[in-house]
This record gives C-alpha cells, sequence and structure tokens, in this order.
C-alpha cells in the first residue's frame, strides 16, 4: 500500500511541476485523492511531513482551480478538504490561454480599428499571428470536449 501511495504523490507532483505548480501542491491533491474521507489541514501534514503554511498554500491553490472543495462534518470545527476529479489540467490550461489569446486580439482588434498610418499596419501585422494562436488553442479545445467521457 506504501509503495502505491508513494507512486500516486510522484505521479500528482510531476504533473504540478509541468504545470507550473509547485511539488507540494500535487503532493497535497495526491493526499486528498488516495483518501476515502475528507481530510484537514493536521491530517494532510502529518501524512506528508510538510509545514501548515505550505498545507495551507496549496489548498488555496487546489480550491482556486476547481480540484479540492471544502466540505463540512458534522460536529467538526475545523476545514476538511476532498478531492475533486481532473487534476490533469490540459482543457484548463488551453481554456485559460485560449480566454487570454480572445481578450487580446479583441482588444487588439479595437485598437487598430482607432489607429491609423504606420500604427494600424503594426497592429494588423500583430493580429495576424495572434489570430493564429486563437484558432489553434479553439482546435484543441474542440478535440479536448471531444475526448471527454
Amino acid at each position: 500500500m506504501e509503495e502505491v501511495k508513494k507512486a500516486v504523490i510522484e505521479l500528482f507532483s510531476e504533473i504540478a511541476k509541468i504545470h507550473g505548480l509547485s511539488k507540494s501542491v500535487g503532493e497535497v491533491y495526491a493526499i486528498l485523492y488516495l483518501s476515502d474521507e475528507p481530510l484537514c489541514i493536521a491530517d494532510i501534514m502529518e501524512q506528508l511531513g510538510i509545514s501548515k503554511g505550505n498545507v495551507s498554500m496549496a489548498l488555496n491553490k487546489l480550491e482556486k482551480l476547481g480540484f479540492v472543495k471544502k466540505v463540512w462534518i458534522k460536529g467538526e470545527r475545523k476545514n476538511y478538504y476532498e478531492a475533486m476529479d481532473g487534476f490533469s489540467l490540459y482543457k484548463d490550461i488551453v481554456n485559460k490561454k485560449h480566454t487570454m489569446i480572445t481578450n487580446t486580439y479583441e482588444k487588439l482588434k479595437e485598437m487598430e480599428q482607432e489607429s491609423e498610418g504606420e500604427e494600424k499596419e503594426f497592429i494588423k501585422r500583430k493580429l495576424k499571428g495572434i489570430e493564429k494562436m486563437k484558432k489553434v488553442s479553439e482546435k484543441v479545445l474542440e478535440l479536448l470536449n471531444r475526448l471527454e467521457c
């Protein structure tokens, strides 16, 4: 059982690092993923041997990303957490990138309308590259949506 736990913790730690998150974010997610019951910060600290601050920051990040949620346990005053499915982040990252690209594209389109001369031509050239990025991100999102079960 301990070997399985180590393998899962290592897996989620590596996934977290690939996506620019800290190793502890992956470790905390792994502990919650492995648990059949919600865990509090003290439980996670004990299992991982990391500080309360580290666990707390990791939980905040995971909660913001939608990968863990707080759960209420009758008679308990502590916050408890459980893992949600979908830690791989691929679709989330593509979605965030697509949103950023689209927002920038729209902003530049507006700026293009308000500009003239050299500035207008510069914006037009840059818009071509950003439009290509936008189309690629749309296609990747479509593909990821089709792959979901």
